[in-house]
């Protein structure tokens, strides 16, 4: 795995509390803050998504498409109704 390198701004008053500190390595604290924010984010993506899929899927059985129109037929139909 290759790194890749970030910065960021901190305030002059956060910089004073980390440099209080220098025994914590404030690289591993912000690499993992971060790696946890984006695996929360990613599972609230796969969550939506699959209640996106519960949804259509519901939708699909409730029959509400149902006229013996393919879902290509049905796009084209509201194609034209807007011209």
């Amino acid at each position: 795995m290759t790194d890749e390198v970030i910065s960021l701004r901190v305030g002059k008053e956060l910089r004073e509390k980390m440099r209080a500190h220098n025994q914590i390595n404030w690289s591993a604290v912000a690499r993992k803050a971060l790696a946890e924010e984006a695996e929360k984010l990613h599972k609230i993506d796969r969550k939506k998504a699959l209640e996106a899929l519960a949804d259509a899927d519901r939708i699909r059985k409730s029959g509400v498409f149902d006229g013996g129109k393919t879902g290509t037929e049905i796009i084209r139909e509201w194609r034209d109704k807007r011209k």
